[in-house]
C-alpha cells in the first residue's frame, strides 16, 4: 500500500510539473515576436565654415604693450567613409556608432603683432600660406532621444596644430562648430516600404564675441546632411 501511495504521489507531482511546463510553453508561444527593424544605409555629409578676427589681451613690458591679432577662415568638409547600416524600431533609431568620420580642413589668414610704446608704435604683419589638414576616425554616434528624432554625437577629433594664422581656442576645441540639435524624421516614412530614401538636413550657427581685454569675434556655420537608403 505504501508503494502504491508513493507511486500515486510521484505521478501527481509529475503531472503538476508537466502542467506548469505546459502553461509556460503556452505563454511563450502566445508572446508576440519582436518587430523586425526597418533597415537603412546611412551616409553623412557635412561642411563647417569658421571666420575669425581675434586680438589677444595686451601684454605689458616696461613702457610697451603688445597684442597679437589673427584674422582667418577655415572650411571643413567631412563625412562617413562608407554607408553604415542602421535600424529603426517603432520610429526609434537603434543606437549605433556611425563613424568613422573623415575630413579635410582648409585654413588661411594673417597674423599681426602690434607694439604700442610711450613714444613709438610698430605693426608687424605676417601673411600665412594656405594649409590643408586631413583627419580620420572621428568617432560618431547616433541615437533616438524619442520617437522620430535622431541625435548626433562626435568625439575624438584632433587637427594638427597650425600657428599661422593663430586660431582662437574655441576653434581649436570645436573645429566642426556646434553640433545640430536632434533631427526630426517622419515615423510614417520609416515604416513605409514605399519610401526608398529619406534625406534630413540641419544647420547650426555660433557667434563668439571676445572681451573685455580681448577683442574681436568668431562666427561658425555648419550644415549636415543625413541620407538614409532603405535596404530591401
Amino acid at each position: 500500500m505504501r508503494r502504491v501511495a508513493w507511486g500515486l504521489g510521484s505521478l501527481a507531482r509529475n503531472a503538476g510539473l508537466l502542467a506548469v511546463i505546459g502553461v509556460a510553453s503556452f505563454a511563450a508561444a502566445a508572446a508576440p515576436a519582436a518587430p523586425a527593424p526597418d533597415v537603412f544605409k546611412l551616409t553623412i555629409r557635412a561642411t563647417a565654415t569658421s571666420d575669425f578676427d581675434h586680438t589677444t589681451a595686451p601684454a605689458s613690458s616696461g613702457e610697451c604693450a603688445t597684442t597679437s591679432r589673427a584674422e582667418g577662415s577655415m572650411t571643413v568638409h567631412f563625412g562617413t567613409r562608407r554607408p553604415v547600416l542602421v535600424g529603426f524600431v517603432g520610429g526609434r533609431l537603434q543606437a549605433v556608432r556611425a563613424g568613422p568620420l573623415d575630413g579635410t580642413a582648409v585654413l588661411f589668414g594673417t597674423n599681426e603683432v602690434d607694439e604700442d610704446c610711450a613714444a613709438t608704435q610698430s605693426h608687424l604683419p605676417e601673411s600665412c600660406s594656405q594649409t590643408t589638414r586631413t583627419f580620420r576616425n572621428a568617432a560618431t554616434s547616433l541615437h533616438s532621444p524619442s520617437r522620430g528624432t535622431i541625435a548626433i554625437g562626435v568625439g575624438g577629433l584632433r587637427l594638427r596644430p597650425v600657428e599661422c594664422p593663430s586660431q582662437p581656442d574655441e576653434l581649436r576645441q570645436a573645429p566642426l562648430g556646434r553640433l545640430p540639435q536632434a533631427l526630426h524624421v517622419s515615423t510614417a516614412a520609416l515604416a513605409s516600404t514605399r519610401t526608398a530614401r529619406i534625406t534630413l538636413t540641419a544647420s547650426t550657427r555660433r557667434v563668439v564675441t571676445y572681451g573685455p581685454l580681448e577683442s574681436g569675434h568668431m562666427q561658425q556655420r555648419s550644415t549636415w546632411t543625413l541620407t538614409f537608403v532603405r535596404v530591401r
